[in-house]
């Protein structure tokens, strides 16, 4: 369900820095102190996610009454009854500064509540940071599967809006957003754009999929994969000509190719390989660090399929395609990008020595 809405939010629940404060404040604060996220948790204070760190406010700890009041004020009584039944619920919930992706979930202490705000504004596909060679690639696509990589926070779903903004902008096509739920909103320009909420407009991804391509579109965005049906007919529609735009949540380039064919039975991992040999057109795995100037830049690794790269996973040697992603193979390295992102002054001598230091310790 989206634009949730069903009490009204300013009403004062909880006290932060000696104040008497709403939800409808700590939403607006969120612009304010630059955070993106905003966390809600029984028997704990209030806690803000600025710049890819929590950190925690003077105020009360939440009790389970204000628990209540915000799940109310949020979730409608179907969303209530899957919220019952799943423990976990998902709305959007739009101001006229900001829209806000607003996530429930049952833990230890109860329900809690994780907010991340959304900007109203879609931002230029050539503002994102990425890397040109990355651009321009990302950008000259027709068709194929391209999988964005990363994880949680790393900005995967605005590199993807801000991608189909430019298609948007710039082509005469039909776009088709699958996602659960719906947080940017794009208006038609030279394309037609329809968008679709998992739950509200389509029953699952795999359904939405399967359903549009009887539509003749020339891009499908699916939000997330997150079974083998839906990877099934992923690989489907774009070996049937459509330009499949898809995230998934991992830890480098390799990884992602690994997770997919890995999802399944060792019988059929051989025609998933053949699948995404004749289908993957790009993989762009990315993480948000921090800039001296106090914001995050993406430094990513990417993968472009060649002749010997498609004939690698044809063969399920996948191991040898880490040797693909450097520049000199016409892809880009992480530790390359992390180089140049130093050597431009975007990124500090001290952010690049941790991102090493996590690099050989394996940690995501």
């Amino acid at each position: 369900m989206s634009e949730g809405l069903t009490e009204p939010i300013d009403i004062k629940l909880l006290r932060v820095r000696g104040q008497d404060t709403s939800i409808a404040e700590l939403l607006a604060g969120m612009g304010a102190i630059n955070a993106s996220d905003l966390y809600l948790k029984v028997g704990s204070p209030i806690r803000f996610k600025i710049q890819g760190k929590v950190v925690t406010f003077e105020s009360e700890r939440v009790t389970k009454e204000a628990m209540e009041w915000v799940l109310n004020c949020f979730l409608v009584e179907d969303d209530r009854v899957a919220f019952q039944q799943r423990m976990a619920a998902d709305v959007v919930y739009a101001t006229d500064q900001a829209r806000y992706r607003v996530h429930f979930a049952s833990g230890q202490t109860g329900p809690y509540a994780a907010i991340r705000i959304i900007a109203n504004e879609i931002r230029s596909f050539a503002s994102l940071g990425l890397p040109a060679p990355v651009q321009n690639n990302m950008t000259s696509l027709s068709s194929g599967l391209l999988i964005v990589a990363g994880a949680t926070d790393a900005g995967k779903t605005v590199t993807c809006t801000s991608l189909l903004d430019y298609y948007n902008r710039h082509n005469q096509q039909a776009i088709l957003t699958l996602e659960d739920p719906i947080e940017y909103i794009l208006d038609d320009d030279k394309s037609v754009v329809f968008q679709r909420e998992v739950g509200l407009h389509a029953p699952s991804f795999v359904e939405g999929v399967r359903a549009a391509m009887r539509e003749n579109l020339d891009i499908i965005f699916v939000g997330e994969i997150r079974d083998n049906d839906t990877i099934e007919q992923v690989l489907r529609a774009a070996e049937m000509g459509h330009l499949v735009v898809t995230t998934l949540h991992c830890d480098d380039v390799l990884s992602a190719i690994r997770r997919i064919v890995g999802s399944f039975p060792q019988h059929d991992q051989p025609r998933i390989r053949q699948a995404l040999a004749s289908t993957l057109v790009g993989v762009v795995f990315q993480r948000l660090l921090p800039t001296p100037e106090g914001g995050r830049t993406p430094c990513v690794e990417a993968l472009w399929p060649s002749n010997a790269v498609r004939t690698i996973m044809r063969a399920g040697d996948l191991g040898k395609l880490g040797t693909y992603t450097g520049a000199a193979s016409g892809g880009l390295g992480y530790r390359e990008c992390l180089q140049a992102l130093q050597t431009a002054n975007r990124i500090t001598a001290e952010v690049a020595d941790h991102e090493l230091a996590r690099l050989r310790s394996g940690v995501l």
